[in-house]
């Protein structure tokens, strides 16, 4: 593993862009090749000052704290360290995001393990929190990637209570969107208990959904013609 480039070099070297932020609160991605080796550098530096200085700076230190944790876990992309406060770099990984994969194109097994692989990152105190088909990639043998901890949240030695039970429900949430992402590609592989997680959402989960209705709709909304 390199070492992750100075901003300097970032400026001069020979990075190449991967996916650009979806929109002007999102990271861009670029692809640093040096030596054989290859780096995916997660990068807020052509952010608005506003988002650089205040939301950049705090997902980048989040995220490096959630890859430092999970440094050893197979599944979870090494991290090769902080540039500066807005960037940082991990291992890259080779293969596409799930967003990218077509249904058939993937195997029961493939989900089995990402749930795997989410009960070993939960044991070491970090949930994702937000999963979605864009942060699992397909591995280049074939097995789950987890990439995108910019909203994990943390279980520590003195957690208190309330903090543990959110943390609880994130874990549970990442396991939620999992079955998900397994009814959407082989449905037919869930088991009954799955089938009967996803029919039965908890409290937490339809609030959720109802309060996202509401914003959207009321976006919704403010687009339409005033009616006559």
């Amino acid at each position: 593993m390199i070492s992750p480039p100075s901003r300097e070099m970032l400026r001069a070297g020979p990075r190449r862009p991967f996916r650009s932020g979806r929109n002007r609160t999102k990271a861009d991605i670029f692809l640093w090749e040096e030596r054989g080796s290859r780096l995916a550098i997660k990068d807020y530096a052509a952010r608005p000052a506003w988002i650089r200085m205040t939301l950049g700076r705090y997902l980048v230190g989040r995220e490096c704290a959630a890859y430092q944790r999970l440094r050893g876990i197979p599944g979870v992309p090494p991290w090769a360290g902080r540039i500066d406060s807005c960037a940082f770099a991990v291992e890259f990984v080779e293969g596409a995001d799930l967003s990218r994969v077509r249904r058939g194109e993937i195997q029961a097994r493939f989900f089995d393990r990402l749930l795997d692989l989410l009960a070993a990152v939960h044991r070491a105190g970090v949930a994702q929190g937000d999963l979605h088909h864009r942060d699992v990639i397909v591995g280049p043998s074939g097995d789950p990637f987890l990439v995108d901890f910019s909203t994990a949240i943390f279980l520590g030695r003195r957690t208190g209570r309330l903090h543990r039970r959110l943390f609880e429900t994130a874990c549970a949430s990442d396991r939620r969107a999992a079955l998900k992402l397994k009814a959407r590609y082989v449905p037919e592989a869930l088991t009954v208990e799955e089938k009967q997680v996803l029919d039965h959402p908890p409290a937490w989960y339809r609030l959720g959904k109802a309060v996202r209705r509401l914003l959207f709709g009321m976006r919704r909304d403010r687009g339409r013609p005033a009616p006559h």
